[in-house]
């Protein structure tokens, strides 16, 4: 035993030199900066500060005033969610009365973090980082025809905590303003644009209001209900529960290619449509729609404007490092590289695993050009992780055409019945 220190007894060693298992964050917390109107309980929400709270929080509820705070959270309850939220409540008054002034507070300072930037700060002040980041009510204008100064933080913002994207309110106008406003983001993979706003019910009367908290808390369903982000919300045709319809109708029809919601959404816009057949009449109508038809991100990159690719991807992407940081500083070596690369494939087989599979492939290799000599003699050790996102299905194409040998078969069932009750005659060939 000359590898230990000299002892003469019986001693006991702890080897934890094992597999670690990789267990995914949830990713369903919602953050974002808020309003805080009139009644904000400054105890419980100090101005720029992220605070961290679930929804069934009484106390907190209660302290969130009446500006967007509390109409995210009427909203989020509204679709039968209870959901974690890092709020961030920025010092707007009523000298703040102009858009401008009040998107400037909004947004925030990222070198001081405020605004939306404090949400950088989430971790550290709740232990809690966002994932799903709104801005209701402040990310749908184009300021002086530039891109929205509150979506754009939010993409930098995401780029920082990496499991967040941001789900934006676009202009709910018409279709051209909404796709002008999806073009700013063309080449980011965090912003997932929603082109309406929504009609909700206030004191038994229709007000139009953001959609963006009630996607967001249908994809925090979605993702409760299914165990994870890697999956698309909604697309099963589940109705939104909280709002009566859309400000405005988006055409959709199933198989056409022409109708609005495919034209959006081939330009980066999601869209709340009506699928059921056959409504009852009505005395005045209103646009109808709550199904959330959302598949894409506003990115153009073909392989990555699924965003429940790009959210499974974040997750594995945070998980790893968060797990395998427990192994650095124990000496390197073939069974600790082995453990390494054992730990990983496990992790792949499981999201491969899932009734639906997360991840399609998936394949662990250690490359020896990779790992010089140079690079293991100072600590450095590579290994290739290979997998695909498993794609939703989005374009199902049924071919249908004449079918002349169907007369062979009736021919056949007429002699089979022909001679079934003994009815003369004969099929000739």
């Amino acid at each position: 035993m000359a590898a230990t220190t000299p002892h003469v007894g019986v001693r006991t060693f702890l080897d934890r030199t094992e597999k670690t298992p990789f267990i995914i964050a949830d990713m369903s917390t919602i953050g974002g900066p808020f309003t805080p109107g009139t009644g904000i309980d400054r105890d419980l929400f100090p101005p720029d500060t992220p605070v961290h709270f679930t929804t069934d929080d009484t106390e907190m509820v209660a302290g969130a005033g009446s500006g967007t705070l509390r109409q995210t959270l009427d909203a989020i309850a509204s679709e039968g969610v209870v959901a974690s939220v890092v709020a961030v409540v920025p010092d707007i008054t009523e000298e703040d009365d102009t858009l401008e002034k009040q998107m400037t507070k909004m947004v925030g300072s990222a070198s001081s973090q405020t605004g939306a930037y404090a949400l950088l700060a989430a971790q550290s002040e709740t232990g809690i980082t966002p994932d799903i980041l709104i801005g209701p009510g402040f990310t749908s204008q184009r300021l002086s025809t530039s891109a929205n100064p509150l979506a754009t933080a939010f993409d930098a913002i995401a780029e920082r905590l990496l499991t967040a994207v941001a789900v934006c309110d676009t202009p709910s106008t018409n279709k051209t303003d909404a796709i002008e406003w999806a073009a700013d983001f063309s080449e980011t993979l965090n912003i997932i644009a929603i082109g309406q706003a929504v009609r909700v019910s206030v004191d038994a009367a229709p007000v139009v209001r953001p959609a963006s908290p009630h996607i967001a808390a249908r994809i925090v369903k979605t993702d409760k209900e299914r165990g994870g982000p890697y999956y698309l919300p909604g697309v099963d045709g589940t109705a939104l529960k909280g709002i009566l319809g859309p400000n405005r109708a988006v055409s959709w029809q199933v198989d056409d290619p022409d109708c609005e919601a495919n034209f959006l959404l081939q330009r980066g816009v999601n869209s709340l449509v009506q699928m059921e057949k056959n409504r009852t009449s009505r005395a005045s109508n209103s646009p109808q729609g709550k199904t959330f038809w959302g598949f894409y991100n506003t990115s153009t990159d073909p392989l990555w404007k699924q965003f429940h690719q790009v959210r499974t991807r974040k997750a594995i992407r945070e998980v790893i490092p968060r797990t395998l940081v427990r192994h650095i500083g124990k000496n390197l070596g073939s069974h600790l590289g082995v453990l390494l690369m054992q730990s990983l494939d496990d992790f792949l087989s499981e999201l491969k695993g899932l009734p639906e599979p997360a991840i399609l492939g998936g394949e662990v290799l250690w490359d020896r050009n990779l790992n010089s000599n140079a690079s293991l003699r100072t600590g450095g050790f590579s290994i290739n992780l290979n997998f695909e996102e498993t794609p939703a299905l989005l374009d199902l194409q049924i071919y249908t055409g004449r079918y002349e040998a169907a007369f062979n078969i009736m021919a056949d069932e007429i002699q089979q019945a022909m001679q079934q009750y003994r009815v003369g005659g004969s099929v000739g060939v």
